[in-house]
């Protein structure tokens, strides 16, 4: 269906086809505004695509940020900054799932406080980068231990490759939020772990700027793998893709996958951010409209409905395809019988025509048999006659012969007495 839209008179005439119960009163944008119909709708185009988000992103101080502030909040603990004395205290949060260190293969893992106090004791610099943090999405295909060990595993896999320490936490979607959102934070230190258990020299690799994107694809290819080796051992039919829906799109068209290039044919959603995700919740509790610009948080409001929009003119666009096509094969089947039944009667007529020959053929062949019979007889008739003739005149020739020879009653010379 690559290219082929419909205008929204079209699609409205449409669906009342299709779903008559909203032919009353119902207009397209009023059914594309409904949140538990475009759910729905998402819900189905995705039923075999699990969901891949994964990003690395750096806690630096020059964003008035520190670990040990963003370990308390992402773990829900209660951390004090020996640095600054600072308490961060985000025990009351709620949402978190799991919360566990982990470290590098052989060597212990330690506490949440200890090991986010050593990451900031360990820098001197104002601008420092004290954490980096992997966020990764967690399949809703996948049950709640199946998450827990998708996300011990690629932090496993962090600690042995870079030889850092950290400490993960497995979250709940958001109440308010898509309730299939589950995933992980994970925060490792910006320092290997030595031998005795304190931090060393800086991982330079993840900030090169030749190195840093490699290393960048790397974990996002590793994140890839093990999610779907979780998939295919929870028997899950969905895989992930960790390519831009612009590269999904030009394979599944490379592929001559049509209705998969349609569900790509989306633009892709913008990350809001802890600020805008802020601005959000206060915003509902206080029962008013966001604040500001929140121009993210609109556009992906915007993205999902053009999701869900193009999702229902799929679903709609194949409908009307799978008609005509039974149409088409209705009218197939229709001429198939009647050239079917106009072949019959050629044939038919075609063998009475050669009945008609074969006894004209016949008829014929018995008229010229009795002509040479007949032919036969007159000239065995003939010859009969013929041979009768013979010998009547043989006959004739002998009493002739008879009648002309000389009389042997007398003796001597007649001399006329």
């Amino acid at each position: 269906m690559e290219g082929v839209w419909f205008s929204h008179s079209t699609l409205e005439y449409w669906r009342a086809q299709f779903y008559p119960e909203r032919r009353e009163g119902r207009t397209y944008a009023n059914f594309v505004c409904m949140r538990s119909a475009s759910r729905q709708i998402k819900n189905r185009v995705r039923q075999t695509v699990a969901l891949y988000s994964a990003s690395v992103k750096p806690v630096s101080r020059s964003s008035g940020r520190s670990a040990t502030a963003a370990a308390a909040y992402r773990n829900a603990e209660r951390i004090t900054d020996e640095r600054t004395g600072e308490i961060h205290d985000y025990t009351r949060r709620s949402g978190v799932d799991h919360v566990e260190a982990f470290a590098p293969h052989g060597m212990a893992a330690q506490g949440s406080a200890e090991l986010w106090n050593k990451a900031e004791a360990a820098e001197v610099r104002k601008n420092a980068r004290v954490a980096r943090e992997v966020l990764v999405a967690l399949p809703h295909e996948l049950d709640q231990v199946q998450r827990r060990e998708l996300a011990k595993s690629i932090a496993q896999d962090l600690a042995d490759r870079y030889g850092t320490a950290g400490t993960l936490a497995v979250h709940h979607p958001d109440r308010d939020g898509d309730n299939r959102n589950h995933h992980a934070h994970i925060l490792m230190t910006t320092r290997r772990l030595d031998a005795s258990g304190q931090l060393g020299e800086k991982t330079r690799e993840l900030d090169d700027v030749k190195r840093g994107p490699e290393e960048v694809e790397w974990i996002r290819a590793m994140i890839e793998a093990q999610t779907n080796r979780s998939l295919e051992r929870a028997g899950a039919e969905g895989r992930v893709d960790r390519r831009s829906l612009v590269e999904q799109r030009a394979a599944a068209l490379d592929a001559g996958d049509m209705d998969r290039a349609a569900q790509l044919d989306r633009p892709a959603t913008i990350h809001e951010g802890p600020r805008v995700t802020q601005i959000r919740r206060e915003s509902a509790r206080a029962g008013r409209a966001p604040l500001g610009a929140l121009d993210r948080a609109a556009a992906n409001d915007q993205s999902r409905q053009l999701v869900a929009d193009r999702a229902e003119l799929s679903t709609v666009s194949a409908q009307i395809i799978d008609f005509e096509k039974a149409r088409i094969q209705r009218d197939s089947r229709a001429r198939v019988e009647a050239m079917a039944a106009d072949g019959m009667a050629e044939i038919r007529a075609r063998f009475q025509q050669q009945q008609d020959f074969n006894a004209r053929v016949d008829a014929e062949r018995k008229r010229m048999a009795d002509e040479q019979n007949r032919i036969a007889q007159e000239r065995a008739a003939l010859e009969r006659q013929e041979k009768a003739r013979a010998a009547l005149k043989q006959i004739e020739n002998d009493q002739l012969s008879r009648n002309d020879g000389p009389s042997k009653s007398r003796s001597g010379p007649d001399f006329g007495m």
